[in-house]
């Protein structure tokens, strides 16, 4: 006996479907540019980071890394598989900006700061950027790109 369907339902298989698809959208970032990243996004390395920071999270009952050596640790461990897939080349290079060349600034210990993208805290940034903007990253992997008045309201200082 098949399952009575009325018209104009979905089957769950199909909501099930969407949701899922929207999920991959939101976390890889796509939808929020027309479905491509920037050039300058999609060569930096504050998505895997942001990415790698969320995983080491996961792992630990939601608590952050400690400091940047515990987080470095974790990374040479269990995230050598990320890199390569975002072509960093090395544990050290996920950590500088190529845009400013400057080391990230990354959030260790307790997060403070507001939901901001996606409804998480700024858990790392560049600390100048570039013509005015730098790139914020939240532990999910979102990145956007802000102005300073921007950053002002998303890091508390």
């Amino acid at each position: 006996m098949s399952p009575r369907r009325f018209p104009g339902m979905v089957p769950w298989s199909g909501v099930v479907f969407v949701c899922a698809a929207l999920a991959v959208c939101l976390v890889l970032g796509g939808c929020s540019q027309g479905g491509r990243a920037s050039a300058p996004m999609q060569e930096s390395t504050i998505k895997p980071l942001g990415l790698l920071y969320g995983q080491f999270m996961g792992q630990h009952q939601g608590r952050p890394p400690a400091s940047e050596e515990e987080f470095k640790q974790f990374v040479r461990e269990r995230g050598m598989g990320m890199l390569k897939q975002f072509n960093v080349p090395d544990v050290e290079s996920l950590f500088v900006s190529p845009r400013d060349k400057q080391p990230y600034v990354v959030i260790y210990g307790e997060i403070k700061g507001p939901p901001a993208l996606a409804g998480q805290p700024v858990i790392a940034y560049e600390r100048q950027g570039v013509g005015g903007k730098r790139f914020v990253a939240n532990s999910l992997g979102a990145v956007e790109e802000v102005d300073e008045t921007k950053f002002r309201e998303l890091v508390p200082q």
